[in-house]
């Protein structure tokens, strides 16, 4: 069965250690060390430039995975809050004798305290064992992303990558809906895909007479990048309903087409005659 960031969602331990490396049981025993689990060739490099001893190198081309340099990397953790895609954690197998410390981003709310026992997470969203939080770090330069310290048993320190959330919806109740704080500035970005702004979309709308979310994206091309609407298209809905009066439930969405994930040319191909699978 095929595994890995494609098919699961999450890597897998092979992706990652051809993508990014992985330290070995000396490193990992002379304290804490950064692990990165950035295996996709993506144009990012936050975490280069947070590093204040320099152990985190991308390079050229932007689109290189990042490579850590072990013998500089004393464990800090700057890097973790800096990554955008929450893909770098901080592993201590040198806790002590049964425990080892892994640090995480976790962007929701309510965080733990020190001391609260929680479920601690696989990079699948599955649990793996009970944790102990031994820090909680909300730094303003953090910009909003709280770093977990858990203390695991050290068999699981290579599994644990996050923490369950505190306050899940009870049975049948959901989500509750969050009310928009007004009217959108015109120069707020909608669409962060084609970086589209609410001042575009307006004008297509009060220009040129778009009245679904469709007949946006067809003028200025909200929703036409790589997420396909599922990040910007409330937000259109949203504008229309202010623009037009209508309420939201009348305004027509966008046509689903698939893939609904990103595949890639080589997974087109297989099944199609003189493929891989012929």
């Amino acid at each position: 069965m095929e595994k890995g960031i494609i098919y699961d969602g999450y890597p897998s331990m092979e992706e990652i250690r051809q993508a990014n490396g992985w330290p070995d049981e000396e490193r990992f025993a002379k304290g804490p060390v950064a692990v990165i689990e950035c295996v996709q060739q993506i144009p990012c490099n936050p975490c280069e430039r947070a590093c204040p001893f320099h152990a985190i190198h991308i390079g050229e081309p932007i689109t290189n995975t990042p490579q850590v340099d072990r013998s500089k990397c004393i464990g800090c953790g700057m890097c973790v809050a800096a990554c955008p895609g929450l893909a770098i954690f901080l592993v201590d197998k040198s806790y002590s004798d049964t425990e080892a410390k892994v640090s995480f981003p976790f962007e929701y709310e309510p965080l733990p305290k020190e001391g609260d026992e929680v479920k601690a997470l696989s990079r699948g969203g599955e649990y793996v064992c009970q944790g102990r939080v031994v820090k909680v770090m909300t730094l303003a330069k953090n910009d909003h992303t709280p770093v977990i310290t858990l203390a695991v048993p050290k068999e699981y320190a290579d599994t644990v990558r996050t923490m369950e959330r505190l306050r899940l919806p009870e049975d049948q109740e959901g989500f509750q809906p969050v009310e928009p704080e007004g009217v959108l500035d015109d120069d707020v970005i909608v669409c962060r895909c084609e970086e589209i702004t609410a001042g575009e979309i307006r004008r297509a709308i009060r220009k040129y007479h778009a009245t679904t979310v469709t007949e946006v994206k067809r003028r200025v091309r909200a929703g036409m990048g790589l997420c396909q609407g599922r990040t910007c298209g409330k937000l259109v809905s949203r504008i229309l309903a202010e623009e037009t009066g209508n309420q939201m439930s009348e305004i027509k969405g966008s046509t689903d087409r698939p893939p609904v994930r990103p595949v890639t040319f080589g997974e087109l191909e297989k099944g199609q005659e003189g493929g891989e699978d012929e």
